[in-house]
């Protein structure tokens, strides 16, 4: 257990984490009696507010193909997602005492982030080997950094699971992980990818979030946690409401779409920082894959969704303008280098991004034979099998 890492991470710990405690013990104490009803159940979730990722791909290719299996989807009632998922089966209130019921006695708890009634409570109590259940990692997002939360000695997992060939042999090899525990089955959402209508001229602009912009354990002198006054916003804005942009967007016709991380919400008005000639998807409205599906392209800067659009075979941008300082504060480099892939070009100023933009529209979002080639290596298993390759995993796990 690393004692410096979670001093530190307590500083992000609120007062309604400490509150989780008293259903915790409650349902601990109920727990025995509850053991015949919950002890087969396959217990699936993702952020609590949604369910559009890996979590509910797989919950709902659960409920339509292997109906045998009881499995149950925690996810918020007030969440947009709420009444799609409650027509595949039963739902779970996040946080609640049926919540924290299910953590102490499913067979497996199935997450794309981190199956939690509280996470800080959860990762205490695990990191002390107080109660160690059934994890199975269905990641948010291909691991290309070397993301420090996601190590063995930071997080319990039974499965972690990989959604591309390079990303699972780097996890195996610098993760700590037993050996097993890593699995190539590819992400349950990429079953959805293989059939698509591409709005022509649509571009989906979708940037990830900064550590020391959220949170108190991560600032540092030299990186400033006031968000208003960031050089991430004012370099989105430079491009995004800047005169050659929106030149473009009217030269070409285009349909560009701003899609702000979910941690700008609360922080930061995403209207602030675009043209009103973009339009600023609604998170609550629109489903982020069917918008990856339709766009012809991608303009981002470090998002890992960018492999969900390499996985269709559509060209990115990365605007990386941050780059020192993002490696040196967010992630450090792991077995992904943005500068020697044929996925996309590297751009350090809004200029930069302009002149690859014109290139690739005048191309027709066209990719090369390189970047083909690179697609074959990174996803050798390229169909519509990776909710049943988990499935059978965990089934045959069980069995023997």
């Amino acid at each position: 257990m690393n004692l410096k890492y979670y001093l530190r991470k307590s500083r992000d710990v609120r007062w309604r984490d400490y509150l989780s405690f008293f259903p915790m013990i409650f349902a601990l104490i109920c727990s025995p009696f509850c053991a015949g009803k919950y002890k087969d159940v396959w217990a699936v979730s993702e952020r609590p507010d949604e369910a559009r990722d890996n979590g509910y791909h797989f919950f709902r290719y659960m409920r339509k193909h292997h109906p045998e299996q009881p499995c149950v989807y925690v996810c918020d009632s007030s969440c947009a997602d709420y009444i799609k998922v409650k027509e595949l089966g039963e739902i779970i209130q996040p946080g609640s005492i049926r919540h924290w019921l299910i953590y102490f006695r499913a067979s497996y708890l199935i997450s794309s982030q981190y199956f939690a009634p509280n996470g800080y409570m959860v990762k205490l109590i695990e990191r002390l080997r107080l109660f160690r259940p059934k994890h199975v990692c269905l990641q948010h997002g291909i691991t290309k950094d070397m993301a420090e939360f996601l190590l063995a000695s930071h997080r319990n997992a039974e499965y972690f699971i990989a959604g591309a060939k390079p990303e699972f042999d780097f996890m195996r090899e610098n993760f700590g992980y037993p050996e097993g525990t890593m699995q190539y089955t590819g992400f349950a959402r990429f079953d959805a990818l293989h059939d698509f209508t591409v709005n022509p001229g649509q571009i989906l602009v979708m940037p990830t979030w900064r550590k020391w912009l959220r949170f108190r354990s991560e600032t540092h002198s030299d990186a400033g946690m006031d968000i208003a006054s960031s050089e991430y916003v004012s370099r989105w804005k430079e491009l995004l409401c800047g005169e050659d942009f929106i030149r473009m967007i009217d030269q070409y016709h285009l349909n560009v779409v701003f899609y702000a991380h979910p941690n700008m919400k609360g922080r930061l008005n995403p209207f602030s920082i675009v043209d009103k000639r973009i339009r600023v998807a609604d998170p609550r409205q629109e489903d982020l894959q069917e918008l990856l599906k339709s766009s012809a392209m991608l303009i981002t800067d470090y998002s890992s969704v960018f492999f969900d659009i390499v996985y269709m075979k559509k060209p990115v941008i990365f605007y990386q303008f941050d780059e020192e300082k993002f490696r040196k504060y967010h992630y450090k480099q792991g077995w992904f280098d943005y500068k020697k892939t044929s996925f996309g070009s590297v751009c350090y100023s809004s200029g930069e991004v302009i002149t690859e933009l014109k290139q690739i529209i005048d191309g027709g979002f066209v990719v090369s034979d390189e970047y083909l080639a690179e697609h074959g290596k990174v996803f050798p298993k390229y169909d519509k099998n990776n909710c049943e390759r988990i499935y059978q995993l965990l089934i045959g796990s069980l069995k023997s």
